[in-house]
C-alpha cells in the first residue's frame, strides 16, 4: 500500500479509486503504480480531485518533463490519471487534453563479444546460465521464461512449446545446440518433473518473479564489466539483431520472436515510424545494411 498519507480533502475520492482497482484484481505492482501516480498528482495539484481541471493536468505533465521523467513513465501517469478521473469520478478533464507523443528509443544491442562475456559470467550458476540462454538463444520474453515448465520441452524434437501470457504469441521454438547444452546441465542439477516450473519461486507452486530475474541479470552484467544496463529484453533484442546481421529475413525474426505483425519486428530497427511507405522501405534497407556491417561475425 502507499506509504504517503492521502490529504483529507481527497480521502473519499481516493477510497473510490482503491475500491475500483481492487475489483479489477490488478497485479500488486499495477495497483501500486496507479495509486502512487494519482496520489503524486493530487499532492501536486493541492485541491480536491472533484475540482481538478484540464490545466492542472497539463501543469503536472510539464512538471514531470522538467524533472526529466521518461516518456514511457509520463504515458503511464496519464493512463493512471485518465482511469481515475474518467472511470472513477466520471469527469471529462481529458476531453481537451492533448496527449504528448510517445518517444521511442532504439533498444541497446550488445555485441557478440559482450554476449560471450555475459554468458561466461552467468555459467558459474546453471540457473543463471539457462535464464540468459533462453532469452538470447531462445528469444523468449521474461514473462515466458519465468512461466516455463519442464513439460513444455521436447528434448527429442529439440523444441520448446512457449505458452505466452498473450495467447496470440504462443509458438514452438527450436533449440539450437548452445541452448540444449545449457539446458542439459541444468536438468542434471534439478530434475525434470513435467508439472514443475524451471525456476520455482519462494513458495510452493510459484515461479520466480520478473523483478527478481531482471535484478539477477543486471547484477550479472555488472559483474561481467558491461557498462550499459542489461535486461532479458536486451538479450532477446541483441539476438534478433545478430540474426539479421547473419542474413536472416525480417519474416524469420518475426516468427522467432513470436511477433504477430511484421511491423512490430521492423520497430526493432533504428528507423523513424512516421515515414511514407516508400521512404520507410529505403530506411529499413539502409538499417539492415548497417546492422550487417556492424554486427556480422
Amino acid at each position: 500500500m502507499i506509504e504517503t498519507e492521502v490529504p483529507r480533502k481527497n480521502k473519499a475520492s481516493f477510497e473510490k479509486l482503491i475500491k475500483v482497482i481492487r475489483q479489477r484484481n490488478y497485479k500488486k505492482a499495477t495497483e501500486y503504480t496507479y495509486l502512487r501516480y494519482n496520489l503524486d498528482f493530487l499532492l501536486f495539484a493541492d485541491k480536491p480531485a472533484e475540482k481538478v481541471v484540464t490545466k492542472d493536468i497539463e501543469k503536472y505533465i510539464e512538471h514531470l518533463r522538467k524533472k526529466k521523467v521518461s516518456s514511457s513513465t509520463i504515458q503511464i501517469n496519464i493512463s493512471s490519471l485518465k482511469m481515475f478521473f474518467e472511470e472513477v469520478l466520471d469527469m471529462n478533464v481529458f476531453q481537451d487534453f492533448r496527449r504528448p507523443a510517445r518517444e521511442y528509443k532504439t533498444p541497446k544491442v550488445l555485441s557478440q563479444k559482450e554476449i560471450s562475456i555475459l554468458l561466461d559470467s552467468a555459467s558459474e550458476s546453471n540457473r543463471s546460465h539457462l535464464l540468459c540462454a533462453l532469452a538470447y538463444f531462445g528469444g523468449l520474453r521474461v514473462g515466458e521464461i519465468i512461466r516455463l515448465k519442464w513439460g513444455q520441452f521436447d528434448l527429442t524434437k529439440k523444441t520448446i512449446k512457449v505458452d505466452s501470457p498473450i495467447p496470440t504469441q504462443n509458438r514452438i521454438v527450436f533449440m539450437d545446440s548452445e541452448l540444449q547444452k545449457v539446458l542439459k546441465k541444468f536438468e542434471k542439477e534439478v530434475g525434470t518433473e513435467k508439472s514443475a516450473f524451471l525456476f520455482p519461486g519462494k513458495y510452493e507452486g510459484t515461479h520466480l518473479t520478473s523483478r527478481n530475474v531482471e535484478r539477477l541479470v543486471g547484477d550479472l552484467a555488472k559483474t561481467a564489466g558491461i557498462k550499459t544496463q542489461v535486461t532479458l529484453f536486451t538479450l532477446r533484442h541483441s539476438r534478433a539483431i545478430h540474426q539479421l546481421a547473419e542474413g536472416k529475413s525480417l519474416e524469420d525474426i518475426r516468427d522467432f520472436l513470436g511477433h504477430k505483425s511484421l511491423a512490430t519486428t521492423e520497430s526493432y530497427l533504428p528507423i523513424r515510424k512516421n515515414l511514407r511507405p516508400q521512404v520507410r522501405q529505403k530506411h529499413i534497407q539502409d538499417a539492415l545494411k548497417e546492422i550487417k556491417r556492424k554486427y556480422k561475425y
